[in-house]
This record gives C-alpha cells, sequence and structure tokens, in this order.
C-alpha cells in the first residue's frame, strides 16, 4: 500500500523549543513518533512525514500530544538560542537522506542495546543484593533458632542438675557390687596333654604355640591327612556298591508289588530298608530314581541355554515399519467426548452459514471446482447483490488458480462495493501484474482496474495517487464517459479543477 507524504503541516519556534503542529487524520488507532538527532519520523498508516532537521534536538527532552485533530511535537533543541533559519536542510538529494536515515538507525540500535546492557546489569545486580538479603534474612532466623534451643538446653540441663542434687539417696548403700568378667574377652585356644599320671589337662596356649599351629604341616602329617581322604574316598564307594546290591535285591524280590501293597507291608518295608528307597501308595519314593541314575552313570543331561552358545545369545530383533494414521480433524485441539456435542453443534451453524451465502465448497461436484465456473458463478452472485457469496467464489478460484488475473479484478469490484478500499487497492495491483503482456484484448480491463484503484484512492483521502490513476484509464480508454465524470468529481471534491 502506498504512502502519503503530510505536507500541510505548520511549525514555530522559541529559543529553547521547536514546536511542529501535524494535522491527523482518520481516527488512527496507534502514531508511530520516532526522533533522534536531526531526523524525526512521524507515521500514521497511510500517512508518513519524515524531516530532516537544520540541527540536532534532544530526544530525551522533547515531548509529543496528540489529539483528536492533531499531534503537537515540542522539540529540545540542542544549542539553546541558536536560531533555525529553516526547519528542514535545504536542497538534499536523495542519497544524503537515505544515509542519514542509516545514522539514525543505527544510533538508535546502538543506544537501544546500550540501554537493554544498563537494565540487565542493573538486573543481575537487583537479583544478587536479593539473594544477599535473603541469605543475611535466612542467618538471622538459624541464629534465633539456635539462641532459643540453647536457651531451652540450658534451662533444661538446670532443672535435672536440681533434680538430681535434691533426689533421695539410693537404697542398699551398704552392698558392694561385683565386678563381672568379660565373657566376649579373647581367651586363647586351650592345649590339651596328659600329665604324668596319664591324666587329661589342658591350659591356654602361648603365641608361639599358636603361630606354630598356623604354620604349613609337615610331611609326616600331610601324609597322614592324605591316607584320611583316600579311606573316606573307600568308604563311599563301599556305601555306594551296598546301595547298589540291595537295589537290585529289590528288583529281584517277587513278594514286592509296585502297584498293590498294604499299609503293613509298607511299614516293613521302611523298617527293613529305611525311607530313602522304595515306592508309596503306587509312587515313587522321592530320591529313588536319582540314586539309581548316579549308581548307573546315566545322569540327566540339564537343559542350560549356556551350555549351547547359539542359544545363549539371543537373535537380533526384526526391522519393521509401525504405520500410524491419524483421523481427520478439523479442529487444533485434541478430540475430547466431552466437547464432542459442542463441535459437532459449532460445525452445523458453520456450514449453514455458508450455504445461506450461497456458496459452500464442499458442496461442489469435481465439474465445478474450476476456476472459470467459479468466476461465473462469483458474476451472478455480484449480480443479485450477494456480495460474500461473489468473494467466496471469487477466493476458492484463486485458490485453484492464482494467475488468472479476470479472478483478482471482479473481486476488487466486489470489495469496492462493501467499502473494503485497501483490499480493492490490493486485487486491483495484482490484476495488473498479471495483465501481461499490454495488449488491445486487455486495454478495458486495464482500464477498469485502473480507474477503481484510483477510486480507491481518492475514498482513501489520497487524490494525489487516486487522480493519476483514473488520468491513466482515461487515456486508456478516452471515450469512456463514466471515467471521465468520476475524474472530473474527484477533481471538484478535492479542490484541485483548474
Amino acid at each position: 500500500m502506498p504512502s502519503i507524504i503530510i505536507k500541510d503541516y505548520n511549525w514555530h519556534q522559541s529559543p529553547e523549543f521547536v514546536i511542529l503542529n501535524i494535522p491527523i487524520r482518520g481516527h488512527p488507532k496507534k502514531v508511530d513518533l520516532f526522533v533522534i538527532d536531526n531526523y524525526t519520523k512521524i507515521s500514521f498508516p497511510p500517512f508518513i512525514l519524515e524531516l530532516f532537521l537544520w540541527a540536532n534536538v534532544v530526544e530525551k527532552e522533547s515531548i509529543c500530544t496528540i489529539t483528536d485533530q492533531e499531534a503537537i511535537l515540542t522539540l529540545r533543541k540542542a544549542n539553546i538560542g541558536l536560531e533555525w533559519p529553516t526547519l528542514e536542510i535545504q536542497n538534499i538529494d536523495n542519497n544524503f537522506k537515505q544515509e542519514c536515515r542509516n545514522q539514525a538507525f543505527e544510533q538508535a540500535q546502538r543506544i537501544a542495546e546500550t540501554v537493554k546492557k544498563l537494565k540487565s546489569e542493573k538486573r543481575q545486580r537487583l537479583q544478587r543484593e536479593a539473594v544477599k538479603e535473603q541469605i543475611n534474612v535466612n542467618t538471622a532466623i538459624l541464629n534465633e533458632i539456635d539462641a532459643i534451643r540453647n536457651t531451652h538446653r540450658k534451662e533444661a540441663m538446670r532443672d535435672f542438675e536440681d533434680w538430681r542434687l535434691k533426689a533421695e539417696l539410693p537404697l542398699l548403700t551398704s552392698v558392694q557390687g561385683v565386678i563381672q568378667e568379660n565373657r566376649k574377652a579373647y581367651k586363647p585356644p586351650l592345649k590339651w596333654f596328659k600329665d604324668n599320671n596319664n591324666t587329661l589337662k589342658s591350659r591356654p596356649m602361648t603365641s608361639e604355640e599358636i603361630l606354630e599351629n598356623d604354620a604349613p604341616l609337615e610331611e609326616p602329617e600331610r601324609k597322614i591327612n592324605e591316607n584320611a581322604k583316600k579311606n573316606d574316598k573307600r568308604t563311599v564307594e563301599k556305601k555306594m556298591v551296598e546301595i547298589q546290591a540291595e537295589v537290585k535285591s529289590l528288583k529281584e524280590d517277587d513278594s514286592f508289588d509296585d502297584n498293590s501293597c498294604s499299609e503293613d507291608s509298607e511299614s516293613d518295608y521302611e523298617l527293613r530298608s529305611g525311607s530313602s528307597t522304595g515306592k508309596i501308595e503306587g509312587k515313587s519314593r522321592p530320591g529313588l530314581e536319582s540314586v539309581k541314575a548316579v549308581i548307573e552313570g546315566k545322569l540327566p543331561k540339564r537343559n542350560s541355554i549356556f551350555e549351547e552358545p547359539s542359544i545363549s545369545v539371543p537373535l537380533p530383533r526384526k526391522n519393521g515399519t509401525i504405520n500410524v494414521t491419524f483421523s481427520e480433524r478439523t479442529f487444533p485441539t485434541p478430540a475430547r467426548e466431552s466437547h464432542h456435542l459442542e463441535e459437532q453443534e459449532w460445525l452445523q451453524k458453520q456450514a449453514e452459514a455458508r450455504r445461506k451465502i450461497g456458496f459452500d465448497t464442499k458442496d461442489l461436484r469435481p465439474e465445478e471446482r474450476d476456476p472459470q465456473w467459479l468466476k461465473d458463478k462469483g458474476d451472478e452472485f455480484f449480480r443479485v447483490g450477494n456480495h460474500l457469496g461473489a468473494i467466496s467464489a471469487y477466493s476458492y478460484g484463486i485458490e485453484i488458480s492464482d494467475r488468472m488475473a479476470s479472478l483478482y479484478a471482479n473481486r476488487s469490484a466486489v470489495h469496492y462495493a462493501m467499502g473494503n478500499y485497501c483490499r480493492c487497492m490490493e486485487d486491483c495491483s495484482k490484476a495488473l501484474e498479471l495483465m501481461e503482456p499490454k495488449c488491445e484484448s486487455n486495454r478495458e480491463s486495464r482500464a477498469r482496474c485502473h480507474a477503481r484503484r484510483g477510486a480507491a484512492l481518492c475514498k482513501l483521502s489520497a487524490p494525489q495517487h487516486g487522480i493519476p490513476e483514473l488520468e491513466a484509464a482515461l487515456k486508456l480508454t478516452p471515450d469512456n464517459e463514466s471515467i471521465k465524470r468520476d475524474l472530473l468529481s474527484a477533481k471538484r471534491y478535492f479542490e484541485l479543477e483548474n
């Protein structure tokens, strides 16, 4: 959107200040002001005022007052008492202006960075002071708590001492205690020996005797231990042979029945062979099968995954892809069962509102989703006065094909009829960009776009831009009486007629 330069402002000066009276049009919601050194800029779209002052001013001591009709800008002179011959520097070119802008923006950025740095340092300093103050407060509270605890402790000890001094003497004062022997104290091991009378006696061993017992065994003693081990082995083998013979005799005994045995026979069997062999109530006695396997040398093989490396190490997992599909949803928030009815009601209301204007993209058939068909549908809506339906049709056609100039041109006409002059200008500009190359076939369309953009600019109180657009449209179609009347009316309204 082009900017409109403000020229009808007044200024006067005093020894200390320069006062500017800038008119404000259109009741803007926000007015931007930028003042630094000799550069001043005030803007409230689409109006702008840019001044390159004759001398420098002090930004911090300048004041801006905004009323409904004008903005009063009071600038403090950097050199008090200096008389300014003019408000701006005269006879400057665009390069000088651009250089002044760049310098002003760079200086403003440096000032902003300095202020930000100072604020950050101040905030950090305040945080450090706050932490110190909090530490001091906590220390004082802890000291107070310790003082109260010490006071209570002293009072308790004083009360206890008073009670101890005033208490009665204990009973049985004449009875003296006996010191008991510490039964948990270390006692050296005893050494047994026979005296001359062949009587077995004992005495505590000395440290030298204890050390001699811990020393490695001598050769005779080692041989004695080995013989003892061999004897133990022979004893085990002899017992195993006896068990094997007993099991064999059990197998050869015809009177022993595995399936039928009375309580008397069971008890007799238990008395004869012990509880390690035999069967009870037709079932094998616990441990009998294991004993037989040990005797016959047929130990069952245990299933251990660590015996086979191929089984002990688990196979790697196979790669796979998990496809996750999400249900389509109109709302950006997660679906909730408690809000389902409200969302459905809102969607129904929106669908009814779209149907009331006569156009809903979801109701279109596949053959109707064509830019030319949508353009004709928008033209039909515009002729009957359904502006919202026309804009919806043109906009959906632009979504399908954004290179069709007629859609932008016709939508600009609807915006102009609804009073949306800014959007009308945007659509006219886009349509003129697409009408390339400029030829005889699109001359009428270009003239209408220029005329409509000029009329919108005049409606926005920008005749200096709107009237040239109307003149450009009249130049393309000199015989168009409507454009002639619009141009004459605009000049009369803004008092620009010669």
